[in-house]
């Protein structure tokens, strides 16, 4: 996965506890909540395929743990790059 320009996403990643809160739509974009916060993150990448099976098999409400990183130059959207 190619990404343009600051850090790579490994660098800034974070393991998460994450509730689904909607599952992957059509276009792949999933929203999760962060379990010790409540922040609210859009997972718009994926670290593998076998990543992106995985959650595609998750429902609303289920609660997953995730190594994330923020998507650079893109807002405040994030890559899942393992569970």
């Amino acid at each position: 996965m190619k990404h343009g320009g600051g850090s790579k996403p490994g660098e800034r990643a974070e393991t998460r506890r994450v509730r689904v809160e909607r599952e992957m739509n059509d276009h792949r974009a999933m929203t999760v909540r962060l379990v010790d916060s409540g922040e609210c993150r859009t997972l718009v990448g994926y670290g593998s395929p076998g990543v992106r099976r995985a959650l595609e098999r998750t429902a609303a409400g289920e609660t997953v743990t995730l190594t994330l990183a923020p998507t650079p130059g893109r807002g405040n959207t994030w890559l899942a790059l393992d569970c």
